[in-house]
Formats: structure tokens, C-alpha cells, sequence
């Protein structure tokens, strides 16, 4: 379910703590969080060169961010195209806009991507996160 951009920060319709447990997910930790998925396309030929300059440019001033609590960036790169995921966890809608903007729904492009993107326009969605199950170390 994508959280709409409408609410500003006001928490989504409804408890996500209380919907996953009366669905039988234990939360043991309910802090709120979100994750924004941006999804993006380039030539395989030129994945790495956007690998690196998606990590130097998006993804390293995404994290230093108040309010980011982790960024991931994932690839797939099959025949000539490549795919690519930008995965950030936020503190709050707020903290986002920091970096997206108050229209934080809209993709937010790097300088140089239309050098690189091909294919679809990319995506922004919103989620909440109502399980993380990651082992603490």
C-alpha cells in the first residue's frame, strides 16, 4: 500500500503497528518508518559508470540526511538494460522533504541522469515499513 503524499506527515489511515499484529506479524519494535523506492533504467553498457555516479551523487548525500536512517542501492542488470532500485528508510515525511522537496512524491533527477536514463520515467513510491527483521549487530 503506498502512503499518499496528500497526508504531509500526518501517520496513514489507521494503526500499522495494530493492522500488522491483528494480521498475525509480530512487531516488536513499532517505530515508524518509511521507505521511499525510487526505480530507474540505463544501458548495461553504462551500468557501472551510473553505479558509481548514482553512489557519489544520490546516495551518499541521501544518507548524511537528518532524518535517513539507511539507503541501499540495488542493480540487475539483464541483456542490454539495467535496472536500478534506490531504497531509503526515513524517520518522517518531513525528513524526506528535506531532500525531495515538499512535492516529494515527484522524482527528484540528479544532474547528469538524463545522460544515463532510458526507457520508463523513473519512479518514486512511499511505504510504510511494518515489519523489519533484521538482526541487530
Amino acid at each position: 500500500m503506498s502512503v499518499s503524499a496528500k497526508t504531509g506527515d500526518a501517520a496513514p489511515p489507521g494503526d500499522a503497528p495494530g493492522r500488522a499484529a491483528s494480521a498475525g506479524i509480530s512487531t516488536a519494535n513499532p517505530t515508524r518508518l518509511i521507505a521511499r523506492i525510487w526505480r530507474g533504467q540505463t544501458f548495461a553498457a553504462r551500468a557501472d559508470e551510473y553505479t558509481s555516479y548514482l553512489h557519489e551523487a544520490g546516495v551518499r548525500k541521501i544518507a548524511a540526511i537528518p532524518g535517513n536512517r539507511g539507503v541501499q542501492m540495488l542493480r540487475s542488470v539483464r541483456d542490454d538494460i539495467a535496472d536500478f532500485q534506490v531504497l531509503s528508510y526515513w524517520d518522517s515525511f518531513e525528513a524526506i522533504k528535506l531532500f525531495a522537496g515538499d512535492d516529494y512524491e515527484k522524482v527528484r533527477h540528479l544532474p547528469k541522469d538524463p545522460e544515463y536514463m532510458i526507457g520508463k520515467e523513473p519512479t518514486v513510491q512511499h511505504f510504510e515499513v511494518v515489519v523489519n527483521d533484521w538482526p541487530q549487530r
